[in-house]
């Protein structure tokens, strides 16, 4: 079972349609009535919200006054304009066109007229106009909220509309931010390709770099005056009230665990069912690995590590890639079990052994930029002890990549390493 493509991934941007393929379970509303609530209260139309090609249509002069907005409608041109604030939204009735603020968008479904009543697309209405719509297939409910309290590693944060102005400080956020279609205004910078990891290059064009991850410009993110800033505790917490000060801020507990990534920016971004659908489509791929690797991964013992420009090495228990290959069923060397340590440090090439396993994989990189790891590097590979190791005399030693293994720490990396392991073990 393949992940979604990352090009549908950036169309979702502007498919706002509660479609079948991308919500679990839509088909069963066809059967149903449809109700919608704004706020938890039960909205009541007129015409009756209906299903056309997979997306639910409400009558939009009735939930777009609810959500105080202005609607005009324009007999001779059929079309319908919706303002709220500082947004103007224009639809034309059997058209799939769409213009935000004069940005043109695509619909999935056209507006139609029934007993005299427009109905437009309930999700592209609702969030252009800022306001969180998700749905629940067991009560064929669609809910609006006008707005969110989200509960994170750092207490609760209440958002008054959908985010616009986006800044996010860990580099698994922007992984998880640009798969989500969403493109900050400000982000910290990549460890290694800079400004943005190669994978990102082309979602992140125009988007202000805010420096390193561990020590983000303040300065810079108070002048792009975002909506919401999206941190990690383990990152970010002394600076946390100073973020706050800024903007509504939301934390992440730490910057590895990728599916809590997902998921916050999936509740803050108004893309849970897509957030939802990847998690969904990497828990198959999960199992399919499983199925074809069978007994063997309970039985192999991995060793995660990397060299360090000091001289000494160190092998992870805890971490990105740690955490999927617990996920995948695989165990780990006693001796680095029995360090009790998320990170076992080896500082000499005596300790070499600790090290070891029935694969090996390092994901050592040049971060510093003056080669010097390497030649640790090698110094470690090119000794006695090493070529000793159970996997390097069964070469199963393999240099991976920095980025999709440790450095990014998203949902895209975790896809390219899982895509990496299909290899490794020799699996289809």
């Amino acid at each position: 079972m393949k992940l979604i493509n990352k090009t549908r991934i950036l169309a979702l941007l502007l498919t706002f349609a509660l479609t079948i393929s991308v919500i679990p379970g839509f088909a069963v509303a066809a059967s149903k009535d449809i109700k919608v609530q704004l706020d938890g209260k039960q909205i009541a139309f007129d015409t009756k919200p209906q299903i056309s090609n997979g997306s639910t249509l409400v009558p939009y002069r009735a939930l777009a006054e609810k959500l105080k907005a202005t609607v005009k409608y324009d007999s001779k041109t059929n079309k319908v304009s919706v303002v709220k604030g500082s947004k103007t939204v224009v639809l034309t009735i059997g058209s799939t066109n769409a213009t935000i603020n004069g940005k043109a968008v695509k619909l999935d479904a056209a507006p139609i007229t029934k007993n005299g009543s427009t109905l437009v697309p309930l999700r592209f209405l609702g969030e252009s106009l800022g306001v969180w719509v998700s749905w629940k297939a067991s009560t064929a409910t669609v809910s609006l909220e006008t707005q969110k309290t989200i509960e994170h590693a750092m207490g609760k944060t209440t958002l008054k509309k959908v985010p616009e102005r986006v800044v996010v400080l860990f580099n698994g956020m922007v992984d998880a931010t640009t798969l989500l279609g969403v493109k900050p205004v400000g982000a910290v910078e990549s460890y290694v390709e800079q400004p943005w990891y190669n994978f990102l290059k082309g979602k992140m064009s125009g988007v202000k770099n805010l420096g390193d991850e561990t020590q983000p410009s303040l300065e810079a993110i108070v002048a792009l005056k975002p909506d919401v800033i999206i941190g990690s505790k383990m990152r970010h917490e002394k600076i946390y009230s100073q973020l706050q000060a800024i903007a509504p801020t939301v934390m992440t507990e730490d910057i590895y665990s990728w599916k809590k990534t997902l998921e916050i920016g999936g509740i803050v971004y108004n893309k849970e069912a897509q957030a939802s659908q990847y998690i969904a489509d990497w828990d198959k791929r999960v199992a399919d690995f499983k199925s074809q690797i069978g007994s063997k991964a309970a039985k192999t013992k991995v060793s995660v590590i990397r060299f360090n420009p000091d001289g000494s090495a160190r092998a992870y228990m805890a971490g990105f890639a740690t955490n999927i290959f617990k996920e995948l069923g695989f165990d780990f060397p006693k001796a680095q079990k029995d360090a009790k340590s998320d990170i076992v440090t080896v500082k000499t090439l005596e300790q070499t052994s600790l090290l070891d396993g029935d694969y090996i994989f390092d994901f050592t990189t040049d971060w510093t930029g003056d080669g010097g790891v390497y030649k640790h590097q090698k110094e470690w590979t090119d000794s006695d002890l090493w070529k000793n190791l159970n996997a390097v005399k069964n070469k199963k030693y393999y240099k991976v990549n920095v980025v999709s293994w440790n450095m990014s720490g998203g949902p895209q990396a975790a896809k390219m390493m899982l895509d990496d392991l299909y290899f490794y073990f020799d699996l289809d």
